[in-house]
């Protein structure tokens, strides 16, 4: 093998090394043999020749002196050794120890370590390594440390020119920072505090209530099409109340997609609001000034129509004058009066809210207390306002109607009409009346800002209050407010073709009722309506399920609170012609259960209700081809919205959900969802019932008759 020189000089140095260690030792194994054997010989031959009275004395001699040799031999060995090779190794063990805690720059002597082959040499040059390790690290952190400094000093210039305060606060609400500006909105002298408390600065309840909308929005996943995503607007007070504070909150995110924190920014608003406040008052004693000459103007009129002695000559001129000038002020007040709601709301921070959520902070807060039971019912609307006063209002109403009538329990739903989305609060009893329900519009509500009172929170959304009957028994507050500006829609998406029909006509056989339960009526029965989506439409071919979902229906009442919602794992890859309809990607379902767990889950859910879906055999056959691995049996009669379309609307061919959803003028929000589409399919079997009473089918058992006739018109339209 051909060796390169400088490969063949490191070579030799190795063994060079190893050869010398190797002499040290071996010249004492070989000497000590000879020495020992010389020095016997010598013994011999003395020995041969002397008395034997002197043999002691010669062996003594002899054996003294070859121990002495060999004693000798030892220390020279040991000290070449010491010299040659520990004392160098020492030398360069504390040159590393100088380069590595004193000076990296040290410079290693390789000169004593002549004898050690390559170890003076290697140690030499990771000393020097090291070094230039050492000077690149410290470049490098110095540079880092530059361009942090550099970008704080940037963060900190625009923070400091920035026209509104920032707060950074963790899920603790400590402050983690703020800029300049923060301390003059809150008219802090000094140092704001790292590490202080957000609310010995600023007003709790708005705050908090804007992080639990921004968690509720981002647990649900529904920031990804909001909007306004992980941002939520809200209106606070300095902890004095002397200063009003208009912000925005965003949620902070780590690298694994979990809230740690919030940024709010902020302005004061005092002024500006003192000003509308001031106008607000103009506006009112301007108002209530005209409506005075408008009532002369009106009673003169009336007067002088009905003052016979007067000729008509002389009241055509009294007469057009004064129409004239009453017509005039009438219109002037209805200006005015539409000019000062303008201004009052055109600055209030609003924004679209889904009713859903809206109603859900009323629910928990009315949970918290004792002799108020309240449910969410309906179908979730979109609508615009201040979410935050519409919860104060909201609350403040059901208390005073309970104070009233004595009513304990409260339906709460959100319904829409031509031009406005309806918040109900709907009782078991009377309606409140008029001018008790004026008195309460100028209560103040106490965790609102500024002491508003409950008629400037219906001024500020361009709102009237009023109480009605409402069917069976009850009575509702009914609040119209405006829709939602920018809705979620599916306008300029791809069009998602409808989900085709399917039939099993085994399965009307499966859950039919019978006795007690197929004898009762539709309205008198507990449903729970539910959806599955797939990874494509053919179950007995592997499809499978990845997401379920369902609503409880009681007493005629869609109970959006008691709903179910799950995400499954279907163990296999979903394809994007499936993704279009409901956008449900793999990542999403990765950490999800399995439909063996969820599928008892929801069985648990659904207890003993009627089951209802539209076009149900698809959904079913998905749910039957897994009870065998869940261990469970879905044995409830099932109801089909479909069927119950085509026995009710034979006329038409169109029996989509939307289609449905369109006839009974039901809005639809979050198709091609399994919650979603559960919840509009309630909506379609409410309206439903009443139509199949109209027609004489009012019982479990008559709807499945009806469902059987409805299957053997689709068999018959199959022929043609």
């Amino acid at each position: 093998m051909t060796i390169v020189p400088d490969s063949e000089n490191r070579f030799i140095n190795r063994l060079s090394f190893r050869l010398r260690v190797f002499l040290f030792f071996a010249l004492l194994g070989v000497a000590t043999p000879v020495v020992l054997g010389a020095a016997l010989w010598l013994a011999n031959g003395v020995l041969a020749d002397a008395d034997s009275g002197e043999t002691w004395k010669i062996l003594l001699v002899y054996g003294g002196g070859a121990a002495f040799l060999l004693m000798a031999l030892t220390v020279a060995v040991g000290t070449l050794f010491d010299v040659n090779v520990a004392a160098p190794v020492q030398g360069l063990v504390r040159d590393l120890e100088t380069a590595l805690h004193a000076n990296p720059n040290h410079a290693i002597d390789v000169a004593p370590g002549r004898y050690l082959g390559l170890l003076p040499e290697v140690t030499r040059d990771m000393a020097l390594r090291m070094a230039d390790t050492h000077h690149e690290t410290l470049d490098r952190i110095s540079a880092a440390t530059a361009a942090a400094e550099e970008q704080r000093e940037r963060l900190a210039a625009i923070l400091r020119d920035l026209h509104e305060g920032v707060v950074v606060c963790n899920l603790n609400h400590w402050i983690l920072l703020y800029n300049q500006r923060s301390l003059e909105l809150l008219h802090i002298t000094g140092e704001l505090g790292l590490g202080r408390p957000l609310f010995s600065v600023m007003n709790r309840q708005p705050v908090l209530h804007a992080l639990e909308r921004l968690s509720n929005r981002f647990t649900d996943g529904r920031h990804r099409s909001h909007p306004q995503g992980l941002t939520a607007p809200f209106v606070c007070a300095t902890t004095d109340g002397r200063h009003i504070l208009e912000g925005r909150m965003s949620l902070i995110l780590d690298a694994d997609e979990k809230i740690t924190g919030y940024v709010i920014t902020f302005e004061d608003t005092t002024d500006k609001l003192a000003a509308l406040g001031q106008r607000d008052r103009l506006l009112r004693s301007a108002t209530e000034d005209l409506r005075r000459p408008l009532a002369s103007l009106c009673s003169a009129a009336e007067i002088l129509s009905t003052h016979t002695e007067m000729t008509d000559e002389d009241r055509v001129p009294f007469r057009a004058v004064i129409w004239e000038q009453s017509t005039t002020l009438s219109q002037m007040v209805e200006t005015l009066s539409d000019e000062y709601r303008a201004l009052v709301t055109g600055h209030w921070p609003t924004t679209d809210i889904y009713s859903a959520n809206l109603l859900n902070c009323v629910v928990r807060r009315l949970r918290e207390e004792k002799g108020i039971d309240s449910v969410m019912i309906g179908i979730p609307q979109w609508l615009h306002g201040d979410s935050h006063s519409l919860v104060e209002i909201l609350d403040h109403l059901i208390h005073k109607v309970r104070d009233e009538t004595g009513a304990t329990s409260f339906d709460l739903e959100a319904t829409t009409g031509d031009r406005h989305v309806y918040l109900d609060v709907i009782w078991e009893g009377t309606a409140v009346a008029t001018p008790l329900l004026d008195f309460w519009m100028e209560d103040r509500l106490e965790e609102t800002l500024g002491g508003l009172t409950a008629r400037d929170v219906l001024d500020r959304h361009k709102a009237e209050l009023w109480s009605q009957p409402h069917r069976n028994g009850r009575a509702r507050l009914r609040l119209p407010l405006p829709p939602a500006l920018q809705p979620p829609s599916s306008e300029g998406a791809p069009a998602i073709p409808a989900r085709p029909e399917f039939y099993d006509f085994g399965l009307l056989d499966h859950p039919v009722a019978s006795g007690e339960l197929g004898a009762r009526s539709l309205k008198s029965l507990t449903y729970v309506v539910f959806d599955t989506e797939t990874t494509g439409l053919k179950p007995s071919a592997g499809d499978e399920i990845v997401s379920i979902a369902g609503v409880r229906v009681v007493n005629g009442r869609i109970l959006t609170g008691e709903s179910f919602s799950r995400l499954i794992n279907p163990r296999r890859e979903i394809p994007e012609s499936s993704i279009r309809f409901h956008g449900i990607t793999d990542e999403m379902v990765r950490d999800k259960p399995p439909a063996e767990v969820a599928l008892p889950q929801f069985k648990d859910f659904i207890s003993d209700a009627v089951l209802v879906a539209h076009n149900a055999a698809f959904d079913m056959r998905f749910l039957a081809l897994k009870e065998a691995e869940a261990g469970i049996v879905f044995d409830n009669p099932v109801l089909d919205t479909l069927l119950l379309s085509v026995f009710v609307h034979g006329h038409t061919d169109q029996h989509g959900l939307d289609a449905i959803a369109e006839r009974f003028g039901i809005v639809v929000e979050g198709r091609h969802t399994a919650l979603g589409d559960a919840l509009v399919t309630a909506g379609v079997l409410l309206r439903m019932i009443d139509l199949l009473e109209a027609v004489g089918v009012r019982t479990l058992d008559e709807a499945f008759k009806a469902s059987s006739k409805a299957v053997e018109i689709r068999r018959q339209q199959a022929k043609f």
